[in-house]
């Protein structure tokens, strides 16, 4: 299945790749099933490709063109930008629930509205989907809009650029305008570091600039959105604190104290960043991998370079022809995914079966009559598994 999406994708490209929330979800799907396929990890945004997200456009639109999409309410004010919901507010039918094929075609529709309706809120899409169209736009812009799911009534915020994490140059820290910045001046640097603690308070923003951000000019947002402060305002509030040096660093370093770092892992999947970039010589046998007969697959992955990879490639045989294995590797991957089915919650970074059989039994105790039969058939199957995992050792 992942060598068909994976060809798929690959004949349409070059393609600007988009997605409704699917930066932050259906993306990493995408990567981690490409990555332990031996395909390219981010063949969405590699070799002229990028990818976008259309719910940072429809929290733009919302603000900025506000007649083009009729945008629902939940009962605190707050606006709705769930894809079934805000389709159904525009009179287009949703399909059923988690019903892939019916999801692309509602962003289809949703994207061709905001296209004819207000093609310059497109064509912004269409620009901020490039990594380097971002941070000139942030570098250029003393202070500028930034949407996002923010908690409150309104989805977007005047920011100004401060510096870039040292983690991950892809993060580029702004400091929110809305708060006090007298105040913030005020704070020694533990108190500073505390204040950016709380992600929903906190005056710090990490706008992650290949994540296609939707940014805009703080001229375009509009006086409403603005307020209590307007465009002069918060442009002198920025150009003033982008000018004292000291502060900057203040900010910078209390950002960079609430930097998540992620400790190496001995779990494949969790490797997938933070160790650099392939080879160009892997890269070519991976491919050469999937082009080779099954009894070929096993030497090329060994002769692989990168341990993830040769790991991931001896699994892919270990799954699909297990007897090209010595039956001693192939033990030793029985044993192995015996652990990660069996194992203690504190083992493994996933629900492993006794763990679900005691979820099933908490929902089994508070069941409706109507779902009791379900549930129950359900912890069966899975006690089945687990006693046939004991028998068998697998």
């Amino acid at each position: 299945m992942v060598c068909e999406i994976q060809r798929t994708l690959a004949d349409w490209s070059p393609a600007l790749f988009l997605g409704y929330n699917s930066i932050r979800f259906d993306e990493e799907f995408l990567r981690q099933a490409f990555y332990q396929c031996l395909h390219p990890t981010f063949l969405t945004n590699t070799n002229n490709n990028a990818r976008a997200d259309v719910l940072n456009m429809m929290r733009a639109v919302a603000c900025l063109r506000p007649g083009v999409l009729q945008v629902p309410r939940d009962p605190e004010g707050r606006q709705v930008f769930r894809l079934a919901d805000l389709a159904a507010a525009n009179g287009v039918a949703p399909g059923g629930a988690h019903d892939a094929m019916r999801d692309v075609e509602l962003t289809l529709q949703l994207c061709q509205r905001v296209r004819e309706g207000a093609p310059d809120i497109w064509s912004s899409f269409m620009r901020f989907a490039s990594k380097q169209a971002v941070i000139a736009f942030i570098r250029e812009e003393p202070a500028f809009g930034y949407f996002d799911d923010f908690e409150g009534t309104r989805s977007v915020r005047p920011l100004t650029r401060i510096g870039i994490s040292a983690l991950d140059t892809n993060i580029h820290y702004c400091l929110d305008l809305t708060h006090d910045i007298g105040a913030l001046r005020r704070l020694t640097e533990s108190e500073l570091a505390e204040a950016v603690q709380t992600k929903s308070t906190s005056p710090i923003r990490r706008l992650k600039v290949n994540a296609s951000p939707f940014v805009s000019p703080l001229w375009e947002i509009g006086v409403a959105n603005l307020e209590p402060a307007d465009e002069d305002e918060l442009m002198r509030s920025a150009q003033a604190v982008q000018s004292d040096q000291e502060f900057v660093a203040r900010l910078v370093a209390a950002a960079r104290t609430t930097d998540r770092t992620y400790p190496p892992s001995e779990h494949v999947e969790l490797q997938i960043y933070g160790t650099g970039w392939p080879s160009n010589d892997d890269l070519a046998a991976c491919r050469q991998f999937h082009e080779a007969a099954w009894e070929a697959r096993l030497d090329i992955a060994l002769g692989l370079s990168d341990p993830r990879f040769r790991r991931l490639g001896r699994r892919i045989v270990y799954f699909e022809r297990p007897e090209l294995l010595r039956p001693g590797d192939r033990l030793a991957f029985d044993e192995e995914v015996r652990r990660r089915v069996r194992g203690a919650k504190s083992e493994f970074p996933w629900m492993t079966l006794p763990e679900a059989l005691v979820e099933v039994d908490g929902l089994l105790a508070n069941s409706t009559p109507s779902e009791y039969g379900r549930l129950r058939a359900l912890r069966e199957e899975f006690a089945a598994h687990q006693q046939l995992n004991r028998m068998t050792g697998l």
